[in-house]
């Protein structure tokens, strides 16, 4: 079941909400690495997906749920984590570190870019279970999605408009007894 929805330039970053960061509306696979001080210089940090062979950088689809963990629990949730950065010792290049600072100056100058995906709520949900959705009107944007497939697609939408260059898509399904890695094929 692929859902479309009617993603815009404008609405974007209400399906895909980060709550620390303002990352522009395109990144790049070239994100982040144009960072240099006097003692490193950036590098992808491609730590997400332990599993790929290439060198390109990653953009992770995280699926969790409270499924058969919590009494009740139906919905997904779906997070899109992409591959920031890492810092390289200019003298030691062996040697990986930490720039706290660097974020202060641009949050792509960060390990990770996160969003979490979101999708508006509907009336036909409103009405069917009143109580969970109390404070919901039709339109107001939720995280929680009804199945996973509805996630994947919200997910390639988001990352065909979000992410240029030689980005790749990955699935990281923890919903299952052993977490399920796999490259979406666009």
């Amino acid at each position: 079941m692929e859902t479309k929805y009617n993603i815009t330039e404008d609405n974007i970053r209400d399906f895909m909400n980060n709550h620390e960061d303002d990352f522009p509306l395109i990144i790049d696979d070239q994100a982040g690495l144009d960072f240099k001080d006097e003692k490193t210089r950036a590098i992808p940090s491609n730590a997400h997906i332990y599993k790929k062979k290439s060198k390109t950088r990653t953009v992770k689809l995280e699926i969790t749920s409270f499924r058969g963990i919590s009494w009740g629990a139906i919905h997904y949730y779906g997070k899109l984590i992409a591959d920031g950065i890492d810092f390289q010792l200019i003298d030691n290049p062996s040697i990986t570190t930490s720039n706290w600072d660097a974020k202060k100056i641009n949050p792509l100058y960060q390990w990770r870019y996160s969003f979490d995906l979101r999708r508006p709520a509907t009336q036909e949900e409103i009405d069917h279970d009143p109580d969970r959705w109390h404070y919901y009107n039709p339109g107001d944007f939720t995280t929680s999605f009804d199945t996973k497939e509805e996630i994947i697609a919200l997910a390639k939408e988001c990352f065909k408009m979000r992410f240029s260059g030689e980005w790749e898509l990955w699935v990281d399904d923890c919903t299952m007894a052993r977490t399920n890695i796999y490259q979406i094929e666009l």
